[in-house]
């Protein structure tokens, strides 16, 4: 016969099995709210200058809770959030709806930046850190028989060749002279692989000419041109490109020892065609005065140290930088050379722009509507990347790449993100 305490803990057991099946459904329903989706979208990171005013939408109505230091923040009952920004600083903000905290922003706020816009194409050398691994190639004997040496070690295409033996490796010659001349069987090999260092050894084979090899086909330098998006003068930097330099084969980013940055005369024009990149044809020599050197390459965009300072002719007083959350849907321009006439300025439209919480391609999507563009490229080319993009007074982002199927429209980059990586 059941007690009555029995079932009193049966009652007591079943109450809470309930109330967490009623809390996690409340739960899930809340997380599907689209006032809770909507602050989802709000950055962690917003960045705006002292003066400068954002506000932020959302689809219902909430309770916020903010936390505040340094920057004054307006709460309206209008379904949107305001911030204002009085002195340099940040301030924490804390999200809370029904008293359960959703989401803490940080708002950071920084004297108004002036940079120099660029536009200018550019021509680039630049050279590995290490040999570059591209493929593996089997090596033919004299007796008829293959080895592929470089697959018999474990090396991959996109691996970097840092040592040899004892002897450091910074370019083929290196690696072609320290193999020539080794008589030992095997030879310790130093590589990088996704940025993690390996130590492994490797038995070189001698060919059917008598010439010891390792069966490898290596790249140590890249060449070719690019737009100059910016330089800032306060950080002595300049920034282009808008994304990493890769090698044409493994399409892996290329770990730069060091470079260099000329001027490049624009010769010709291949138009853009659905289906077909377009693509700025130039010429620079390295007998040139370079305009700067590089020492990084990112997934953003390359970055270096300029000879001098360079001077926007459009521009010649330079320009603020508009943040992340000032960039809207509309009219905007871009700067690019096309031709020998230098730099120069072009409609465009910003059709979409992507709000990222974190540093990521393709911030907004631009289309040109400029007449003589179009008329002359067909829109974005090769050789466009890193072309810088003005919106409302301000130095927003660059241009990046180009829709293959539409070249009248293309991939831009939030020039916040190209700033915190320079």
């Amino acid at each position: 016969m059941e007690h009555s305490g029995e079932r009193a803990a049966k009652r007591r057991k079943s109450f809470k099995k309930v109330l967490g099946i009623v809390l996690a459904g409340l739960l899930t329903a809340l997380n599907f709210m689209p006032s809770v989706q909507s602050l989802r979208n709000l950055p962690k990171n917003i960045r705006i200058s002292t003066g400068q005013s954002q506000s932020f939408s959302f689809a219902l109505p909430m309770e916020l809770r903010v936390e505040q230091e340094s920057v004054v923040v307006s709460l309206s009952g209008d379904e949107s959030l305001g911030i204002q920004g009085e002195s340099s600083g940040s301030a924490n903000l804390t999200f809370s709806l029904m008293g359960l905290p959703l989401k803490q922003v940080t708002v950071k706020v920084e004297n108004e930046k002036v940079v120099m816009p660029g536009g200018a194409a550019v021509g680039i050398a630049m050279y590995t850190d290490g040999v570059f691994v591209v493929d593996s190639a089997d090596v033919f004997l004299p007796d008829g028989t293959h080895r592929n040496p470089a697959k018999e070690a474990g090396l991959q295409s996109g691996d970097t060749i840092t040592k040899l033996g004892s002897e450091q490796v910074r370019s083929m010659q290196d690696l072609l002279s320290i193999v020539k001349n080794s008589t030992s069987n095997t030879l310790k090999i130093n590589y990088k692989r996704g940025g993690r260092s390996y130590e492994g050894r490797i038995s070189p084979a001698v060919d059917e000419s008598g010439a010891r090899r390792l069966g490898l086909w290596v790249r140590d330098s890249t060449a070719g041109i690019g737009t100059l998006t910016y330089f800032d003068p306060s950080a002595k930097r300049f920034g282009a490109l808008g994304h990493a330099i890769t090698d044409v084969d493994t399409l892996q980013i290329l770990p730069i020892r060091d470079g260099d940055v000329y001027p490049s005369k624009i010769v010709d024009v291949k138009k853009g065609e659905k289906g077909s990149p377009g693509e700025l044809h130039g010429v620079f020599s390295d007998g040139q005065q370079k305009i700067g050197t590089i020492n990084k390459n990112t997934d953003y965009g390359v970055y270096g140290s300029p000879q001098g300072a360079f001077v926007n002719p459009l521009y010649p007083q330079g320009l603020p930088v508009g943040t992340q959350s000032s960039v809207h849907p509309g009219q905007a321009t871009i700067l690019a050379t096309i031709d020998e006439g230098g730099v120069r300025e072009f409609d465009c439209q910003i059709i979409r722009v992507t709000p990222q919480l974190a540093p990521a391609q393709r911030s907004m999507v631009i289309q040109v509507t400029d007449p003589e563009l179009l008329q002359k490229t067909g829109g974005i080319v090769q050789g466009m990347s890193g072309s810088p993009i003005l919106q409302d007074g301000y130095l927003i982002g660059a241009v990046t790449h180009v829709y293959v199927n539409d070249p009248t429209r293309g991939y831009g980059l939030f020039l916040d993100w190209m700033l915190d990586m320079q």
